[in-house]
C-alpha cells in the first residue's frame, strides 16, 4: 500500500510518520485490496485535523475527524474507515 502523508502548518516528526505507517497497516486486515492511502495533518487554533482517504480496487473511503492531539484523531479516522468497510462489505 502506498502512503501519502501531507502536513500543513506543521512539521511531522519521525515518531509521528511511524505511528502513521503502523496504524495504517491495520486497515489491510479489512480490506485485501487497498491500493493507495493519503492522510492529510492540519493544524488548526484549537483543534487537529485529520483527513484520510483510503482507494482499493472497489471502492473509495473518506473521513475528516477533529481532535486535540493528532494520535487520537488518526485512531478515530483509521476506526471510521474501518467501520466504512465493514459496511461496505455487509451490503454485498
Amino acid at each position: 500500500m502506498k502512503i501519502d502523508i501531507t502536513a500543513r502548518n506543521i512539521t511531522i516528526s519521525e515518531e509521528l510518520r511511524n505511528f502513521i505507517h503502523e496504524k495504517l497497516q491495520k486497515v489491510i486486515k479489512y480490506d485485501k485490496n487497498i491500493l493507495s492511502a493519503k492522510i492529510i495533518l492540519l493544524k488548526e487554533s484549537r483543534a487537529e485535523k485529520v483527513d484520510l482517504l483510503i482507494e482499493s480496487k472497489d471502492n473509495r473511503y473518506f473521513c475528516k475527524c477533529y481532535s486535540s492531539v493528532f494520535e487520537k484523531t488518526i485512531l478515530m479516522a483509521i476506526n471510521n474507515i474501518i467501520n466504512q468497510i465493514s459496511r461496505t462489505r455487509k451490503k454485498k
